[in-house]
Parts: C-alpha cells; structure tokens; sequence
C-alpha cells in the first residue's frame, strides 16, 4: 500500500459537516470515465465520500481483472491495488497513479460527476 499526499486537494475538498468514514465510502458508482494508465484503459469512478476513486481495467485489457483504490483517509490517499491482472500492466499503471497530483485528482472527480453511465 502506497500513502499519497495530497494537502491541497484535502484543502480544497475539506468538508466539515462530513459524516460518511473515508476510509469506506458506501459506493464507487459515480461515472466512469475512460483514461490510460500504463498503457491499459481503466474506467474511473468517483465515490460517495465525494474524494476517493476507483479505478478498474476496462474488459479485455491486458490489466483485466484488477482494480485500483484511491481511497482518502482524512489526511491523505492510500492506493493499492489488488486482482489477476498481467503485473507488467498492472505495475506500470499503479506507477503512473502514483504520480497523480491534487489537481488530476480533483479533475477526475469533475469528469465522473458529468459522465453518463454507459448501459
């Protein structure tokens, strides 16, 4: 597991009357959006918490079956990562994740809020 500090998303984002526990928001269905890391496609969703992300290697990907959380714990973000992906994939897109500052954060939480779910 991977601790990625983002003070000035938490700034941005800090919401005092805030109830839900972010270390388990109560969905991850918020989008999602199509974006590339490592190589692969992963579709994005944003959470109930309002500040953590999911990311899943879009079906037949060489990164597929897997899944990424970026999960805010009230400071910072812990992402890890867990399924059956082909690790090169897998390894190269949680590289890339790990480089994500506060503001590609707080764009891919924009972008899932205005992305239609695809039926």
């Amino acid at each position: 597991m991977r601790r990625i500090a983002f003070a000035v998303l938490f700034a941005l984002t800090a919401t005092p009357a805030f109830a839900i526990d972010p270390q388990a928001p109560d969905s991850c269905a918020t989008g999602p959006v199509e974006k590339v890391y490592g190589g692969s496609t992963w579709l994005v969703a944003s959470c109930s918490d309002g500040k953590s992300l999911v990311f899943v290697a879009k079906e037949g990907s060489k990164a597929a079956p897997f899944e990424f959380d970026l999960t805010f714990t009230g400071n910072d973000y812990d992402l890890a990562g867990h399924g059956k992906g082909d690790r090169k994939y897998t390894d190269a897109a949680y590289a890339d994740l790990q480089k994500l500052t506060g503001k590609d954060v707080l764009d891919l939480l924009q972008a899932t809020k205005v992305a239609m779910p695809k039926n």
